[in-house]
C-alpha cells in the first residue's frame, strides 16, 4: 500500500511539473493549467495539506521559471497574492466534492474561472491606485477586466476560462486515470 501511495505521489509531482510547463508554452490569454490543478489536486488527493500544495507548487515553479528565463514577469505586484488565494479557495472547494463525477467536475469548472475573475480582480481593486475604494470604483475594476477578455481564444473569459478548466482537467483525470489502471493497481485516494 506505501509503495503503491509513493507511486501516486511521483505521478502528482509528475503533474505539477507538466502543468508548470504547459503555462510556459505560447497560450490563449486564460488558458493554462493552474485552475485545473487545484480542482484534479482537492478533489483526488485525500491529504489536504498536499492537494492545497500541487497547485501552489505548480503555480509558484511556473511563476519562477516565468520571472528566471522569460520577458513575461512571473511576479508583478502584490495583488498577485489574490491569484494564489483563489487557487487556495479552488483547492479547498474541490476538496469538498463529496462524488467525483463528470458532472460534479464539470460544475467545479465553472465555479472555479468565476472564483478566480472575482478574486483577481478584487486583488487589482483592493491593492491598486487606479480605482476609487468604493462600491463604484470596485465595479470600474470588474468593468473594466471584461475587454481583456474579449479577443480570447473563445471569445469571452468564463467561456475562454472554463474550456481551459475542462480542457485540462479533463487531460489531468484522464492522465491520472489511465496511469492508475496501467501502473498502480489501487482504488484509494492518494496521500
Amino acid at each position: 500500500m506505501k509503495a503503491q501511495n509513493n507511486k501516486l505521489i511521483f505521478v502528482a509531482t509528475g503533474l505539477i511539473l507538466v502543468a508548470a510547463i504547459a503555462r510556459l508554452l505560447p497560450h490563449p490569454p486564460n488558458f493554462a493549467p493552474i485552475a485545473s490543478l487545484a480542482i484534479f489536486g482537492g478533489s483526488v488527493i485525500g491529504n489536504k495539506k498536499y492537494a492545497i500544495i500541487l497547485p501552489l507548487g505548480a503555480l509558484l515553479l511556473s511563476d519562477i521559471l516565468f520571472q528566471l528565463f522569460t520577458t513575461t514577469p512571473g511576479f508583478y505586484d502584490i495583488s498577485q497574492s489574490f491569484v494564489y488565494g483563489a487557487f487556495i479557495l479552488i483547492t479547498f472547494l474541490a476538496t469538498r466534492i463529496k462524488k467525483v463525477n463528470t458532472p460534479n467536475i464539470l460544475l467545479a469548472c465553472v465555479w472555479s474561472a468565476a472564483i478566480f475573475f472575482i478574486l483577481s480582480n478584487f486583488g487589482v481593486w483592493l491593492t491598486g491606485q487606479l480605482y476609487a475604494k468604493t462600491f463604484t470604483g470596485l465595479v470600474e475594476c470588474y468593468t473594466a477586466a471584461l475587454p481583456f477578455y474579449k479577443n480570447e481564444f473563445f471569445g469571452n473569459m468564463q467561456l475562454n476560462s472554463v474550456m481551459s478548466n475542462v480542457f485540462f482537467t479533463g487531460l489531468l483525470f484522464g492522465a491520472y486515470s489511465l496511469i492508475k489502471k496501467t501502473v498502480v493497481s489501487t482504488n484509494t485516494q492518494l496521500a
